[in-house]
Order: structure tokens, then C-alpha cells, then sequence
């Protein structure tokens, strides 16, 4: 959290969930957040939530395929048609279709285990040990269902639809989760498909979405929908401009890829209590980026498609390894709009599986906030451990000393607080030839020549180059197997690929001559 006055900010990750960190656990976290945001609330300031909140708001929030259907709901609906005596004409074929094969689906369900399946990389020919359900459909006819999973639990879970539940740690209630028979879209095709055989197309499958949503008895989702009821609650902002926006996600599966399908969720938020939404800058609700151009239609899918993928110039990596490709200038231009705005900044692949999220207030938000003194309390220090290292030359010095053994003394640094090995004269002595120059290469040393007289500079250079070839080539002889590393500056230790001086032209080389001669001297005591 940081104070801005009359109002803070919580910049939160909230917990992923799931085996990693249970629902109890995740509970716990934003129960916390929630006391620490009343608490400042009650000392009179408003608050501005963003962060990575791993949880969804809309159904909007995700891509309509992964929309959760309940499907005893829309079996007590079919049987309430059937009790009443009305005929199914005006009820959608695929509710006809759910009705008639769910029970045959349940009972197949019941056959479904966990096998193991060995995948393979197309192009480094690495094997990978996985697990795939497997349900008897027949005598002699099995299906697979699902893709390759980690773990023979995680597999058996996706298909497993039983009632979800938790026990509160602190006040020992059990909580629903997630209802019986609660499932995704894509999930409910495949076993339509491959048990009932009945296949939905595309036409349908998009009826099905629109009838499912988000699960309302999930924790979070519920959590993150109180903090925005009544009228004191807090705005999602990307929602208040744009509510029928679709498609507009800001986090993908990154190994799957599916940015380049659009396929992906909106968990990265911006909230602020509503009495600050005077101060956000108006906005017409047309202003999302659309990619590399404009587009007629901003708030539909196939702009938030171009968005995502900066109208095709993002491209994905190989599934043979090697990382996702450089994007070009073009590419990268498309998450600058022409002007701010509140929304999202599409920023490429490569920088993370995330994009940003921006929120854009109005120039007399200044006169709001007021002017503001950073505070000198503990707290506020503790928010800066930046400012307990001076410089970067200090930092890379004390490195070097605390590496160093020549001394079983030790001393503490003033700019670091890290202890180190006593210096000796001689490095002390070296210690104040050094600069930041000699650190990242000898190519960028200054000379100490005298331009006032470049003769005599030209033959003091040859005759200490030749003086210290001499000493260096004693030095390789009395110790072969001295470390490389020693003798290395930065630049020659990523490869220097500079090539050897003209010796037809040695009185134009003197002076470059010196200066490789000094760097030898210096990065052969010098141990980076």
C-alpha cells in the first residue's frame, strides 16, 4: 500500500488458488485486504485497488468457451416442461439433446481413469510422462477425453463434477464452492461428442455460452461482487466504460498459446472507490485499442482478436524450443493509442503472459491530491530499499572486496552494510585506478597523455607497452593455470572480437598501444 494523502493505493497478487494455495488460504487473503482497505476508509481516505487479482468479475471475463453451465438447472427446466405439458418447439434443440443423454454421460463417467501417455517433442525429441482419462463407451470401445495432465489426479479432476466444498478455518462453516454437476462449455461439447454422439457446431455451441456464465457460488467471484454492491462500493473501471466489450482479456496460457487464439481471461483490475470516479477522465466508451489500425467495431471480438495479436505481427514461438520470436518495430508501435486512455496497453508477448491496465484521471486530480512531502518514518523507508545502496559503483566494489580472500579481516561496506575481506596496500593502491570505465572494458579507459606534447607521449607509450608485454609473458610463464578469469575485462569476457593492430604502421598505433598495455596491467589484478 502507499499513501497518496487523501487517498492509497493497494497494488496486490492475489493468490492463484487451486492445489498451490487452497481456497481456504486464498479466503484468508482477501479477507485481509478487505480489513485493510476499511481501515483506511475509516481515517478518511479513499482507495484505489490494482494488482493481479486471479479472479473474474463478468462473464465477459472470459472467453466463452469457459463459461460454467449447471446442468441440473437446465434438466429441472426441461422436466418442468414436460410436467406442464408444453411442447419443446420453442425450447433449443441443444437443451432437447442435454436432456436426452445426461444420464448415459453420468453413467460412462463412472468407467473413467486416469492412464498414463508418453509425449514427445517434435524437434528436441524429449519425452515427457503424462496422464489422459480414458472412459468405456462399449464393449471393446474406449474414449479419451481431455488433453495430457500432469498428474493422474489433475487429469481425473476436469471430469469429476461432484459438489465442491471448504470448511473455514476460523469460524468451522462449510462453504460451497461450486454445485454438483457444474461444468465448462468445451467441456460438455467433448462429452456430448464423444459419448452421446451428438455433435454441436459452432452456432450452437456459441447458444450454449450465452445461456452460461461465471459460477456464482465461487468464493472470489462473490468476494470481489460484494466490494462493488450499493452505492458506497467500489468501480471496476474498465467495465464502466466499456460493459458490453467482449473478448477483452489481459492474461493467456503463455506454453499454450493461446494469445494468437484470443483465448484467454481478464483478471488484472482496476478498482477505485466510487467518490473517485469524479475525478476520472470521461470517456466515450469507444476508445479501446484495436492493434495496428482502427477498427469499426471496437468493443467486439474480432477488434479485441487484433488487439491482442497486434493484427497478426505477434508471433508465437516454436513448439521446438527457442522463446518467443523478437516482435518488430511495427508490432511493438501498436500498444501506443494516440492518445491515454482507460483500458489496456497490449503490450507484446515476450514481456509476460500479462498486459497492462491503465487508468486515465483528469488534470484537476492534482489540485485533489494536493501537494505531498515523503514521510521519514520506518515504514515509508522500508517501502524504499533502493535507497540503502548509494551507487551502482559501490555496489559492484563491495562485491569484488567480499569475493576477495586475501585478508581474514574483515570490514564493513558504509554504502551496503555487506561484509568483506580487508584490502591489502597494493589493492587499496589499485582500488583508486579504478573507475566504472576499467569495470565494463578497457576500450572505454581514459589515457593520462599529454596532448601538449604528443611526441614524447608516443615514445613513453611504446616503451611501457614493451614493458609491460615483458612483465605479462614472466607472469604466464611462472603460472600457467592462473584463472582465465583474471586476466578478463567485461568486454572480453562476452568476446572481444577486436582484431590485433597493423604492425606496418607502428607510429599511428603508439597511443592505442598504451592503452591495451594499461587495460592488461589492470584487468590482470582486476578479478570481475
Amino acid at each position: 500500500m502507499t499513501d497518496h494523502g487523501k487517498f492509497v493505493v493497494f497494488n496486490v497478487y492475489v493468490p492463484c488458488g487451486g492445489v498451490k494455495t487452497p481456497m481456504p488460504e486464498k479466503m484468508k487473503f482477501l479477507k485481509a485486504l478487505s480489513d485493510a482497505m476499511d481501515n483506511q476508509r475509516q481515517e478518511g481516505k479513499h482507495v484505489i485497488l490494482v494488482g493481479d487479482m486471479n479472479l473474474k468479475s463478468d462473464k465477459r471475463d472470459i472467453q466463452w468457451g469457459h463459461r460454467s453451465l449447471n446442468v441440473d438447472e437446465i434438466l429441472e427446466q426441461m422436466k418442468q416442461q414436460n410436467d406442464n405439458g408444453k411442447d419443446n418447439e420453442s425450447v433449443p434443440k441443444w437443451k432437447i439433446d442435454l436432456a436426452n443423454h445426461w444420464n448415459k454421460i453420468e453413467q460412462i463417467l463412472e468407467t473413467k481413469e486416469a492412464i498414463p501417455r508418453q509425449t514427445t517433442n517434435p524437434s528436441t525429441k524429449e519425452k515427457f510422462n503424462r496422464f489422459k482419462v480414458r472412459v468405456k463407451v462399449g464393449e471393446n470401445h474406449y474414449e479419451e477425453l481431455g488433453s495430457n495432465e500432469d498428474s493422474a489426479e489433475e487429469a481425473l479432476c476436469y471430469y469429476t463434477f461432484d459438489e465442491g466444498s471448504y470448511v473455514d478455518p476460523d469460524t468451522d462453516e462449510t462453504i460451497v464452492c461450486r454445485k454438483k454437476n457444474r461444468l465448462c462449455v468445451v467441456t460438455l461439447v467433448e462429452l456430448m461428442h464423444k459419448i452421446a454422439n451428438v455433435k454441436w457446431n459452432v452456432e450452437t455451441q456459441r447458444q450454449v455460452a450465452e445461456e452460461a456464465g461465471l459460477n456464482p457460488d465461487h468464493p472470489p467471484t462473490r468476494w470481489v461482487r460484494s466490494l462493488m454492491e450499493g452505492n458506497n462500493g467500489m468501480v471496476d473501471v474498465f467495465r464502466h466504460f466499456y460493459p458490453t466489450a467482449e473478448a477483452r482479456f489481459t492474461v493467456w496460457h503463455q506454453f499454450q498459446q493461446k494469445r494468437y487464439t484470443n483465448e484467454g481471461t481478464r483478471i488484472d483490475f482496476t478498482l477505485v472507490d466510487r467518490p473517485l470516479m469524479e475525478h476520472v477522465h470521461p470517456n466515450d466508451g469507444k476508445t479501446l485499442r484495436c492493434g495496428k489500425e482502427p477498427h469499426s467495431d471496437p468493443l467486439g471480438e474480432e477488434a479485441a482478436f487484433n488487439a491482442a495479436t497486434a493484427g497478426g505481427l505477434f508471433e508465437g514461438g516454436s513448439y521446438g524450443g527457442g522463446g518467443i520470436s523478437t516482435a518488430t518495430q511495427r508490432a511493438l508501435d501498436t500498444q501506443f493509442g494516440e492518445s491515454p486512455h482507460t483500458g489496456m496497453i497490449y503490450t507484446p508477448p515476450s514481456y509476460s503472459d500479462h498486459i497492462a491496465v491503465s487508468l486515465l484521471m483528469k488534470s484537476t486530480f492534482r489540485d485533489y491530491t494536493g501537494q505531498l512531502t515523503l514521510g521519514n518514518d520506518s515504514n515509508t523507508k522500508k517501502a524504499q530499499p533502493h535507497k540503502k545502496q548509494r551507487s551502482i559503483s559501490s555496489f559492484f566494489s563491495a562485491s569484488s572486496k567480499s569475493s576477495s580472500s586475501i585478508s581474514s579481516k574483515t570490514t564493513t561496506s558504509k554504502s551496503t552494510g555487506m561484509k568483506r575481506s580487508a584490502p591489502t596496500q597494493a589493492e587499496k593502491h589499485k582500488e583508486k585506478k579504478k573507475s566504472m570505465y576499467s569495470f565494463f572494458g578497457s576500450n572505454t579507459n581514459k589515457t593520462k597523455e599529454n596532448d601538449g606534447n604528443k611526441d614524447t607521449t608516443a615514445k613513453a607509450a611504446s616503451a611501457k607497452a614493451a614493458s609491460t608485454k615483458d612483465l605479462l609473458n614472466k607472469k604466464e610463464a611462472s603460472s600457467k593455470e592462473e584463472d582465465e578469469t583474471k586476466k578478463k575485462s567485461m568486454y572480453s569476457f562476452f568476446g572481444n572480437n577486436k582484431t590485433k593492430e597493423n604492425d606496418g604502421n607502428k607510429d599511428t598505433k603508439d597511443v592505442p598501444n598504451k592503452k591495451e598495455a594499461s587495460s592488461k596491467e589492470e584487468s590482470s589484478s582486476f578479478d570481475c
